[in-house]
């Protein structure tokens, strides 16, 4: 069977579906899955699911795809780099050793998949290298993302997260205080569809459990807590399904604290910031990364207390 595409990919850590239909838009999942399955689509000579993330260097090879005309002159689109977002990234390099580099990511900002995302521009931020992705947070929280500057360091820090060896803390502003200053959150996840919409909810019968810390730094005025999260596990929103599940959504968290998520005066956007992160390198140096809070969670902060909290961080 003649190959039709071999696809060089020059990006990391994203899903072979997505990195396909980059260069294919008009190909439907169903026929990249039953392409999978057939074998006529494989990486690195190897048959691997539409949900397989894949690396930087790898060969996509493309035989033959059932409904789709390919036509000989077909090139692989030149994609231009985001220059915006390049240097809004590079603005925001927290801290940078042999290792690895250390970013305060704004908020709005995708980090893997879809269009102008950080892992479009890997190859970018720093010259003449291409840096690595460890880890991940959601577009809409801010804060602190570290990424490997070679592979054997990104291999390094994804054991390190898997462990649970690399710590992380979040703060957070939540529409409701909780009962207690400081509590524990134990409470299973898993995904459904609800309303149309992919979501994360709390099922104690799940196996994925999950487990948060939290602790008050101040009590605000309009029923507003100022808080410190820590999660001990890492599950996708956790912080935001748990603090929800307690009455308390994370404000600005339309997805899962409805209307109550919203204050009116204050700017939609979610209140959720990775704060700091402390890892031990590869040359066994332990380190505290800290990112300071989005001016727009200072902003809130200052509206809604009585005492300037939010000057030092």
């Amino acid at each position: 069977m003649t190959v039709i595409r071999t696809l060089t990919v020059n990006d990391n850590e994203i899903r072979l579906d997505k990195y396909i239909k980059r260069f294919f838009p008009n190909l439907t999942q169903s026929v990249i899955e039953k392409s999978l399955r057939r074998g006529l689509i494989k990486v690195n000579d190897q048959m691997v699911k539409s949900n397989y993330r894949v690396s930087h260097g790898e060969n996509i090879i493309i035989k033959y795809i059932d409904n789709v005309h390919f036509h000989s002159e077909y090139k692989t689109p030149e994609l231009k780099p985001n220059t915006k977002l390049i240097k809004l990234l590079q603005e925001n390099i927290l801290y940078e050793d042999d290792y690895i580099v250390a970013i305060n990511k704004p908020a709005g900002i995708i980090v893997q998949g879809g269009k102008n995302s950080v892992s479009d521009v890997l190859d970018y931020i720093k010259s003449e290298e291409t840096l690595k992705m460890v880890h991940r947070i959601d577009r809409d929280t801010s804060g602190i993302i570290i990424f490997a500057r070679n592979a054997a360091v990104a291999k390094y820090l994804m054991g390190e997260f898997k462990t649970r060896t690399i710590n992380k803390t979040y703060l957070s502003l939540t529409v409701g205080i909780p009962d207690e200053n400081n509590g524990i959150i134990n409470c299973p996840l898993v995904k459904r569809y609800v309303a149309g919409q992919e979501k994360v909810i709390v099922d104690i019968n799940s196996s994925l459990n999950a487990v948060t810390h939290f602790s008050i730094l101040e009590k605000l005025n309009h029923n507003v807590a100022f808080l410190k999260l820590t999660p001990i596990t890492g599950r996708t929103h956790q912080l935001r399904v748990h603090l929800a599940h307690i009455n308390c959504p994370i404000l600005g968290d339309g997805k899962y604290g409805g209307r109550k998520a919203f204050i009116n005066g204050i700017v939609n956007k979610m209140h959720l910031h990775a704060h700091s992160l402390s890892l031990k390198l590869p040359n066994n140096r332990k380190i505290v990364l800290t990112a300071p809070i989005s001016q727009h969670i200072k902003q809130s902060i200052e509206i809604f207390s009585s005492v300037h909290v939010a000057k030092n961080l």
